[in-house]
């Protein structure tokens, strides 16, 4: 088995090297790992075909990183077996890969699929092609047809209560419009069981997508290091409504990876910035499923500024991991072009953050595996070194 923790550094940051390939390794070995789970939950309830059914399921080339892998294992957790196989299949079937899967659903769902829900319930069969899938259940018939941009589009029109906007190929993929609004503890999401009355998608929000687009422009053209950090982990954006209190916010979350909740700002820079953010934390997610940075059990804790709050290590270690790589972002297009007041304002934060509260706590924290301290020495080192090469004073 490899050694994980020396690829330390290229989790840290994209600076200090490349952990595009490592990604979709590891999200391939959750895939796995998780029909393993799921498979042999079905033998032990005795449903066997639909075991075979998941077991056929071959082919694609699209990244095992979607929520659609998350869901399905949160179902299985919740002991929603046949409804798990439902899920991951629908993951499969993201990818492009081919099979038929039918199962008995006991009470109705919302199945997720590239950003898209649809009620599902009774008996449903879920079929694909590689360029095309099918979802017929009690609630909804629906067929989706693979777009040049690698995102999946209904046949007819849309049925349920998201719309999901296809990317032509930018990063996200696809941008989906949900109607929630931010959570600041867990990760936004329906609670609500299919109804008639949630089956109306929000209004267009063009708009606000294309601010989402221009964040991602500034990537490419002005910090394009971040290019391959931002693509390999950023799958869909669900869409945030405003919630009259802030301009901007974010968040990510172990059940649904790849998917990144925004309520984007009006800046194209500042949205940017939060999608650098939100992939810092998807990067952690992964290298965290395959290598400890904190010994287990610790109950070390100590003050996050991100959140203004006291947390574990892990979750303090996650926030100045992101705050980390938005300086490096800052001092890379302080490179290339003027920033404004309000950019000046929140890079001057962050190192101020990154100076005076986590390099201090985590440099003397007693709680980091080899694995974690290597990582948080390579982000230190990243930041330093893209400090020094934009002409700014440091963070240490």
């Amino acid at each position: 088995m490899p050694d994980m923790a020396a690829h330390a550094p290229s989790f840290a940051s994209p600076t200090e090297g490349n952990a595009t390939e490592t990604v979709r390794a590891i999200a391939a070995g959750r895939l796995k790992k998780t029909r393993r789970h799921i498979t042999d939950a079905l033998e032990k309830s005795g449903l066997q075909p639909a075991v075979e059914s998941l077991l056929g399921f071959a082919g694609g080339t699209g990244t095992a990183w979607r929520p659609e892998t998350g869901l399905a294992l949160l179902a299985h957790r919740n002991q929603s077996m046949s409804f798990a196989a439902l899920q991951l299949a629908a993951a499969y079937a993201g990818m492009g890969s081919s099979g038929t899967i039918e199962v008995a659903l006991e009470r109705p769902h919302w199945l997720y699929f590239d950003g898209w829900l649809l009620p599902v319930d009774g008996q449903c069969r879920l079929e694909s092609d590689g360029g095309s899938i099918s979802v017929n259940s009690a609630l909804s018939c629906a067929k989706y047809s693979k777009s040049e941009g690698e995102h999946f589009i209904p046949a007819d029109a849309p049925f349920g209560p998201w719309f999901a906007y296809a990317t032509g190929g930018l990063v996200p993929r696809y941008v989906t419009a949900s109607g929630l609004r931010h959570s600041s503890e867990g990760f936004p999401w329906i609670s609500a069981a299919p109804s008639a009355e949630l089956l109306q998608p929000p209004a267009p929000e063009n708009d606000r997508i294309a601010v989402i687009h221009e964040g991602w422009q500034v990537i490419l053209d002005k910090t394009p290091v971040y290019r391959n950090w931002v693509a390999s982990t950023a799958n869909g954006c669900l869409l945030l409504d405003k919630n009259g209190i802030n301009d901007a916010q974010s968040g990510s979350g172990y059940d649904h990876p790849g998917l990144i909740a925004l309520m984007p700002p009006d800046c194209p820079v500042f949205c940017g910035e939060l999608l650098v953010h939100e992939c810092s934390h998807q990067h952690l997610l992964i290298y965290i499923m395959v290598v400890p940075l904190v010994t287990p059990g610790s109950n070390e804790t100590a003050y996050s500024p991100i959140k203004g709050a006291i947390r574990t290590i892990e979750r303090v270690l996650l926030g100045a991991h992101a705050v980390g790589n938005m300086i490096i972002y800052y001092a890379e297009l302080s490179r290339s072009m003027s920033l404004d007041q309000a950019a000046k304002a929140r890079f001057d934060l962050r190192r101020k953050w990154f100076a005076e509260d986590y390099r201090p706590t985590l440099n003397n924290c007693v709680s980091l595996t080899p694995a974690g301290r290597e990582l948080w020495h390579s982000l230190c080192r990243a930041v330093d070194s893209a400090m020094e090469n934009c002409g700014c004073e440091g963070t240490t």
